[in-house]
């Protein structure tokens, strides 16, 4: 049998979530990862999964992910997927360290004159709203970051911004500036 079965696919998606969850991914890198997974799954590759090669990999990415269009960064979360998965789950000779990622894409990024952010700032005629977008633009938070701000977070004495469990449940310290500091007061005020 060349395919594997419903019942062994499901069962060896189900080891992989586990394992996921036990190493802390994020619930979106457990999802995309198993959903590569189970999209790797669905193909027949001609052999059983224990028999697969670098080149079976490297086929399916050409295949279904280069010929269809999806970005350099979609393409990396399979790599890790399919490397994590062989390494941890089927445990077979796969080469999961040379099966390279592609290059990166070199784009410039799109920046904002400060006209624009200025004109993006004071757009809001809510205080709390106009306090969120000065912010995230004053400390380069991610919107998950201004969510779980309390006001316990903000140092004003050393100009600090404190974010708890950041991407990679990471804590970090950002500085923030005298001017959002005095908008933040006026909005705490209000």
């Amino acid at each position: 049998m060349t395919k594997t079965n419903t019942h062994e696919t499901d069962e060896q998606i189900s080891r992989f979530r586990e394992w996921l969850t036990h190493k802390r991914y994020s619930p979106n890198s457990i999802k995309v990862y198993t959903d590569v997974v189970k999209s790797f799954l669905s193909v027949d590759h001609g052999n059983p999964l224990d028999h697969l090669s670098n080149d079976d990999i490297i086929g399916y990415l050409n295949k279904y992910i280069v010929y269809k269009g999806y970005s350099f960064a979609y393409q990396n979360q399979v790599v890790s997927a399919l490397k994590l998965f062989f390494r941890q789950v089927v445990k077979t000779e796969i080469r999961a360290e040379s099966i390279n990622r592609p290059r990166r894409e070199h784009k410039l990024p799109n920046v904002l004159s400060k006209e624009e952010v200025r004109a993006i700032l004071e757009a809001p005629t809510n205080i709390k709203h106009r306090a969120m977008l000065s912010l995230m633009y004053a400390c380069g938070l991610r919107r998950s970051e201004l969510l779980n701000l309390k006001i316990g977070d903000v140092d004003s004495k050393r100009h600090i911004l404190i974010i708890h469990n950041s991407k990679g449940y990471k804590d970090r310290l950002v500085p923030i500036p005298d001017k959002t500091i005095k908008m933040f007061r006026e909005y705490y005020k209000a």
